[in-house]
C-alpha cells in the first residue's frame, strides 16, 4: 500500500509525508524547508510543542483534550504545529488558549494567545460550551484578499481561525517582522 501522499503517515523514508510531497523514486521525500541564508529550517516535532505546551501554558496544559494543526503556516516551507485548548486554570475563568511553534529561520519561536470567552474584547469568543470547544482550522487567501481585506499582503496568506459557530471566527495571521510587543502572530476579525 502506497501512503507518501497521506497526510501524517509515516512515509518509506521514515520521515512524515504530506499531502503535496511525493517520493523520489528511491523512496526519499524532497528536502523542505530551506531557509533564505540556504539553513534548513527543520519541522516542528511533537516534543517541542508539547515542552513549548507546558512552558507556555502551565504543568497541566498538556493533560487538557487538545486540537493540533501540522502544515506549514508561516511560509516558510518548514512544518509548524498549532495546539489550542480549553484552558480552565485562570482565575478569570475558562479562555480559549492557542499555542503556536515555529521554527522560522531554523529557530524555535513559540507564542501563545489566550481567548477569553464571553466577553467584550475584540479577540473574545462569544459562547463558552463545556460539551464542545471551539474549533481550529486553516484557510489559504490570495493576495488580493491579503491586500485589500486585510491591509497588509507581507503577511501569511494562511489565516488560523477559531470557530465558536456564534459569532465571525477570530483569525492569526504570521508576520515575519515582529510587533512592538514581540508578537508575531496577528490578530484580524471582520
Amino acid at each position: 500500500m502506497d501512503v507518501s501522499g497521506i497526510s501524517g503517515v509515516w512515509g518509506a523514508s521514515g520521515g512524515v509525508a504530506h499531502a503535496d510531497e511525493t517520493p523520489t523514486s528511491d523512496g526519499v521525500l524532497p528536502e523542505k524547508g530551506a531557509t533564505e541564508g540556504g539553513a534548513k529550517a527543520d519541522p516542528v516535532t511533537p516534543n517541542q510543542l508539547y515542552y513549548e505546551m507546558r512552558m507556555q501554558g502551565g504543568q497541566y496544559a498538556q493533560n487538557y483534550r487538545h486540537q493540533m494543526l501540522t502544515g506549514d503556516f508561516t511560509c516558510d516551507d518548514a512544518v509548524d504545529r498549532i495546539a489550542g485548548w480549553v484552558d480552565l486554570d485562570s482565575p478569570e475563568g475558562p479562555r480559549f488558549a492557542m499555542l503556536f511553534v515555529t521554527n522560522d529561520g531554523g529557530t524555535l519561536q513559540s507564542e501563545i494567545h489566550y481567548l477569553p470567552f464571553e466577553s467584550s474584547e475584540q479577540v473574545a469568543l462569544c459562547i463558552y460550551d463545556e460539551t464542545a470547544p471551539p474549533l481550529m482550522s486553516w484557510q489559504e487567501n490570495s493576495t488580493e484578499f491579503m491586500s485589500q481585506v486585510i491591509g497588509d499582503d507581507e503577511l501569511c496568506k494562511f489565516a488560523i481561525r477559531v470557530d465558536d459557530f456564534m459569532c465571525d471566527a477570530p483569525q492569526f495571521f504570521y508576520s515575519k517582522e515582529a510587533a512592538e510587543n514581540g508578537d508575531h502572530w496577528r490578530f484580524f476579525r471582520n
